[in-house]
């Protein structure tokens, strides 16, 4: 009697197992789609400057949006402002008015940032590079990260 319920029981459960298996799967990031930085950075001047941290995507034949996600402890000296932004395959920063207030006693305050970007923005078929970028009013104004995690998906 006991061999007949595991037989009943084993097909529904085995089934299960490879859907969950499978959704996992789907919802795996690549290496190249995410950056974690775990050292302090400093970035100094004019917006809009490229940082050097990118991500790529591979956009299919019908070229999608992405989502880009990008989170980061951060402090500001000697500014009021400090824009952030994304350049997708070296084209220009795109800010969208993203800014960041310095903190009144100077400390790392948390933030997480994200962007839909569209195939208008320059995306293309196959891979796309897409950097952080960004800078202040001043040449002189500086943003310090400490961790920071950069992560793009492609929208579905």
């Amino acid at each position: 009697m006991n061999t007949e319920i595991v037989k009943r029981l084993a097909l529904p459960v085995v089934v299960a197992f490879v859907v969950l298996g499978l959704a996992a799967a789907a919802f795996a990031i690549l290496p190249s789609e995410v950056l974690f930085v775990g050292n302090i950075q400093t970035f100094t001047g004019l917006c809009c400057s490229r940082w050097g941290e990118t991500v790529l995507v591979t956009e299919p034949k019908a070229v999608v949006p992405v989502v880009v996600t990008w989170s980061t402890d951060y402090r500001l000296t000697d500014s009021r402002f400090f824009h952030v932004g994304v350049s997708v395959n070296g084209h220009p920063c795109l800010v969208n008015d993203l800014t960041f207030f310095a903190p009144p006693d100077g400390s790392f305050v948390s933030r997480t940032l994200q962007w839909v970007i569209f195939p208008s923005d320059g995306l293309v078929k196959g891979t796309n590079d897409i950097t952080l970028c960004g800078g202040g009013g001043d040449t002189s104004d500086t943003i310090t990260m400490g961790g920071n995690t950069l992560a793009v998906r492609i929208a579905k």
